[in-house]
């Protein structure tokens, strides 16, 4: 079963001033079976960051499709395609974007609030409790992420990613901002947590040694997506 798939996208930027536009993604198709872990790597500026958001529906292409769980994201409208975003995929970006007024729990029980089912609402709160203890932050579950070291921020947002139950989980250089140490203990704990979640992950990275732990690994190099 294919978690995602882009088809034949393309994306160009105009050049400021001018009429004329870059090309940085040319024609680029990518599937994603349920469970796969794939790593893009790829020098700066290359468009990897913008492959990603727009495997997220973050950014939009140009032209091709991008299919989320079987559904072309181009046929539903903006606030199916929100709930889509919200409950199928999460994000996990170089900084964690944890926000400083809020403690460590209720940083991570963000994505939660858009969710109408009460249900699903109370089971993501014994889930975050479950999460945070996984990833060794239990004491810490009230504590502000000023509180907390780069690496442990890092590690809760992985557990914000995750409170929805994503079937897809992007990350974009989730170990720029980390020493090998704890880059290393994030990236083992990815892998870790994915046998449990049964989620298919999508890593932009320049760690070599994090490329190496995913199962598929492509190179992203003057438009072009080669494996």
């Amino acid at each position: 079963m294919k978690t995602a798939e882009l088809i034949d996208i393309t994306k160009d930027y105009l050049q400021p001033g001018t009429a004329n536009s870059t090309r940085v993604l040319d024609h680029i198709s990518l599937s994603i079976t349920e469970g796969e872990t794939i790593a893009i790597t790829g020098p700066s500026g290359s468009g990897k960051t913008t492959l990603l958001n727009i495997l997220g529906t973050l950014d939009q292409p140009t032209s091709g499709k991008v299919i989320l769980g079987g559904k072309n994201v181009d046929q539903i409208d903006e606030k199916q395609l929100s709930r889509l975003r919200n409950r199928f995929t999460g994000f996990i970006f170089q900084l964690h974007l944890l926000l400083p007024q809020l403690t460590v729990l209720e940083n991570v029980l963000l994505p939660v609030m858009p969710v109408g089912d009460k249900l699903f609402r109370k089971e993501a709160g014994l889930r975050a409790v479950e999460l945070l203890e996984r990833v060794g932050l239990k004491e810490h579950l009230s504590h502000y992420p000023a509180h907390l070291s780069v690496g442990e921020c890092q590690r809760a947002a992985v557990v914000r990613a995750l409170i929805n139950k994503p079937k897809l989980l992007l990350a974009d250089e989730p170990t720029g901002s980390l020493d090998a140490r704890n880059a290393s203990i994030l990236a083992e704990l990815l892998a870790e947590l994915r046998e449990s979640y049964d989620y298919s992950l999508v890593i932009v990275t320049h760690d070599s040694e994090v490329a190496k732990r995913m199962k598929t690994h492509y190179r992203l190099m003057n438009g072009k997506l080669t494996e």
